[in-house]
């Protein structure tokens, strides 16, 4: 980092303060300040201590160009990340404060019967990754619809069911599958015939698209008669008439039949 002359604080209220009553900082305070200079690898922000903190630049903020957000005697609030009690080094966050005040708002929401719109982001190992205001969710695999699991979805709109909230690892789990399913809910009730599309067959059954949801048809709900090979009977893409015989509005899925 680059070595600045620490600025003067006479016209600085907040700073007479913590310099009359010796203000011993620590990490994780919240303190107001003022930008007093610009390098090129951080911000020098004088909070009112010995010594003007330092911003680093990736501290800044989460999506935006820091010569859009902070300019020269620009006040705002920054968060302690590392103090050095010895040479009164102090690092401070931009970034980290505004996620922790986001986290707070987003925790305060009831997600119970609200279905979200947002962005595939980014793909990981397991599922993907979407953002709701900046803070990012991740939906797993088995919580995405199969078209959204491939790699050339990234920006796609989806809909989203916050699962969980996870305090202290500051993790948001989703499910696009629950939230199709809260979407046609109303629709759906046990007896409900309806015709959907085969969309896989293996040996034990068929996997059939219904109302959006991908639907397990058993090999032992097809007929009254054996299936040795349910190949030899029905091909991907045909067009079947089944009825809904269970609900699971929690896990969001819907059993079918072919029975009478």
């Amino acid at each position: 980092m680059s070595k600045l002359l620490t600025p003067k604080y006479g016209k600085n209220k907040i700073a007479n303060v913590l310099l009359k009553y010796n203000y011993q900082v620590k990490i994780g305070d919240i303190l107001a300040g003022t930008v007093v200079g610009k390098e090129r690898k951080e911000i020098l922000i004088n909070l009112g201590l010995k010594q003007a903190a330092f911003l680093p630049n990736k501290e800044i903020s989460i999506n935006f160009n820091r010569n859009q957000i902070l300019s020269i005697n620009e006040f705002g609030e920054f968060i302690i990340i590392n103090y050095n009690f010895n040479t009164n080094l102090t690092i401070v966050s931009f970034r980290k404060l505004h996620y922790l005040r986001l986290w707070e708002r987003f925790k305060q929401i009831d997600f119970n019967n609200m279905i979200l719109f947002t962005k595939l982001k980014k793909s990981i190992w397991g599922g993907k990754l979407v953002e709701f205001d900046e803070l990012n969710s991740f939906i797993p695999n088995f919580h995405l619809p199969k078209y959204y699991r491939r790699k050339n979805t990234l920006n796609k709109i989806l809909t989203v069911k916050i699962l969980e909230v996870k305090n202290k690892k500051y993790n948001i789990i989703g499910s696009s599958r629950l939230a199709i399913f809260k979407k046609q809910s109303p629709s759906l009730y046990i007896g409900l015939i309806q015709v959907c599309c085969i969309i896989g067959i293996k040996p034990f059954g068929i996997f059939l698209n219904v109302y959006g949801l991908k639907s397990l048809l058993h090999i032992s709900e097809i007929s009254e008669k054996n299936i040795k090979n349910i190949n030899n009977v029905y091909k991907k893409g045909d067009q079947i008439n089944v009825k809904i015989i269970y609900i699971n509005n929690t896990k969001g899925k819907v059993a079918v039949s072919m029975k009478q």
